[in-house]
């Protein structure tokens, strides 16, 4: 498990898990992912997301109950742009693009700021799934940290953040096979 992991007990079970159905490949596909067969205590935190030009637009495909909860929408079915736009569209569409280029997982952490007070921390983990051709989705998980001061309709976190602030981004390719 990548160092940058350690204390991170949700991201790093659904590295390794990733990191066992490889197969020798950079990378699962889809079909490896049995979502019945991932921590359950990881499951309201996952999602999974539709890729389309190498991550320049994505689709949300499943989201979990507790990320639902934390951002305050469900946007299953929906595109990025349908949801989101300005800085916060940017930042996670910059994201999708990296994890599609680097065919590796993806770490990130980043701080939300809005009103001057409000924050909300988050850490993700992103896997591309997909083939020698590329990835086709992202299996995504978060894990939250402060919930300072947030709004009464967390549906306006998105929408209002003023400041998206990446404090790390880390690729974590695979091992090869040994």
């Amino acid at each position: 498990m990548p160092g940058i992991l350690q204390g991170e007990p949700l991201l790093s079970a659904v590295y390794e898990f990733c990191a066992t159905r490889c197969g020798g490949r950079a990378m699962p596909r889809r079909v490896d992912i049995d979502p019945v067969e991932l921590p359950r205590f990881a499951l309201p935190y996952l999602m999974l997301l539709d890729v389309f030009d190498g991550g320049a637009r994505f689709r949300w495909r499943l989201i979990g109950t507790e990320v639902v909860n934390r951002f305050g929408r469900d946007a299953t079915g929906r595109f990025g742009d349908e949801v989101l736009s300005g800085e916060y569209l940017a930042f996670l569409t910059s994201l999708v693009t990296h994890v599609c280029r680097c065919r590796a997982p993806v770490y990130s952490h980043s701080l939300f700021r809005w009103d001057g007070a409000r924050t909300l921390a988050t850490s993700r983990l992103f896997v591309p799934l997909g083939d020698d051709a590329g990835a086709t989705q992202i299996l995504g998980a978060h894990a939250f940290g402060s919930r300072v001061s947030l709004p009464r309709s967390p549906a306006a976190l998105l929408r209002d953040a003023r400041q998206i602030e990446e404090l790390a981004r880390e690729e974590l390719p695979f091992a090869a096979p040994g």
